[in-house]
């Protein structure tokens, strides 16, 4: 069922894909996916959730197998570059604060947020590891914060067709932002 709602959010905005779609692609029956998944929002938190977490044992398993430690500028790349080879994280990290919450019970946000909170405390010990004077409580904060910022920089980098088309406009040419770029700007300015 994950994998059935990736897909389609590859072709298809998070408004136009349906549990109908989902129940469709994943060929199951629509009351099979509500078996799983509350509502919609449920069931894309869990992919975000899955994919975030695939991310998080890549960074860990980097961190892991290096020698010695790296600078912030060497930490940056590694982690815009890993974020930028998945598309599909980056877009539901932008509705994770706009959007996913809205329609998510209690019980299953603190349940998604204490799940979180071990995967986010494991991988900030393995970076106060790895990069030059980073405390782990500091490392903690980095990873809380990178969360929101790719957030907002995922709906910047990645707007609607009508703003990548305004863009077109030389004079508006100033406000296209190449996600990774940005991204690792950003990251180096808050490890330092």
């Amino acid at each position: 069922m994950l994998a059935a709602t990736a897909e389609l959010l590859e072709g298809w905005s998070y408004s136009d894909i349906t549990m109908d779609r989902i129940a469709e692609r994943a060929s199951v029956a629509k009351g099979t996916l509500y078996l799983y998944f509350r509502t919609k929002e449920a069931l894309f938190l869990s992919l975000y959730e899955d994919r975030l977490g695939a991310w998080y044992a890549e960074l860990q398993a980097l961190a892991d197998h290096g020698a010695g430690t790296v600078d912030p500028a060497a930490a940056a790349r590694v982690i815009a570059s890993t974020l930028a080879a998945r598309p599909t994280l980056i877009r539901l990290h932008g509705l994770l604060h706009s959007t996913l919450g809205h329609n998510i019970d209690l019980e299953t946000t603190v349940a998604f947020r204490r799940r979180q909170h071990g995967k986010v405390s494991t991988l900030a010990f393995a970076f106060a590891r790895r990069i030059e004077k980073l405390s782990v409580h500091r490392a903690l904060r980095f990873l809380i914060q990178l969360e929101v910022v790719v957030g907002g920089l995922s709906w910047a980098a990645f707007p609607p067709a009508s703003f990548q088309r305004a863009f077109d406009d030389p004079d508006l040419e100033v406000f296209r932002i190449n996600f990774e770029e940005e991204l690792r700007e950003i990251v180096i300015a808050l490890l330092r």
